[in-house]
């Protein structure tokens, strides 16, 4: 199965929960619940491939609309029960956001002051992640630094990394 091409999370009072989805030709999967567990999936099979980007993108502006934002993790921890279209309601029983989608900047790539490394910045409300990429022969490195506008909002953010890492299947090492 393809990975996901978009994973938002909203995080408010009580509620902390991710949606995700991918299109695959005709083919639109939705994967929702509550983050650190594997969340349910919805298949919805459209006309043609356009109709499902158009249903994609559609569905993606109203979770931004309603306080999602972009994640950097895998959300849930793995594929869940996979439902037909129509069996089930979405997630959206539970108390609905209502703040607005922060605004997320990404910088062009730019060489990082370590030789060979991309520096890579996404700035998202009050969260700011600067990731430098590095490339060794097989070998793949990556370095994030988290900014947060509190000790608190940083340790909530620790707990949900922890979580959703270890949903995807990361083991302390």
């Amino acid at each position: 199965m393809s990975e996901w091409t978009v994973h938002l999370e909203f995080e408010e009072g009580t509620s902390s929960k991710f949606w995700r989805a991918r299109v695959e030709g005709k083919t639109l999967y939705v994967n929702y619940g509550k983050i650190g567990s594997n969340g349910q999936t919805q298949v919805k099979q459209l006309g043609d491939p356009d109709a499902a980007q158009t249903e994609y993108d559609k569905l993606v502006r109203e979770k931004r609309k309603k306080g999602y934002a972009d994640a950097g993790g895998g959300g849930g921890g793995g594929e869940g029960e996979e439902e037909e279209e129509g069996e089930g309601d979405e997630e959206d029983e539970e108390e609905a956001p209502r703040k607005p989608a922060p605004k997320a900047a990404a910088a062009p790539a730019a060489a990082a002051p370590r030789s060979g490394g991309t520096r890579l910045v996404l700035e998202a409300g009050n969260r700011k992640v600067e990731t430098t990429l590095y490339l060794d022969g097989k070998t793949v490195r990556m370095e994030a630094v988290e900014t947060y506008a509190s000790p608190e909002a940083a340790k909530k953010a620790h707990e949900r990394l922890k979580k959703t890492l270890a949903g995807e299947g990361y083991n302390p090492g």
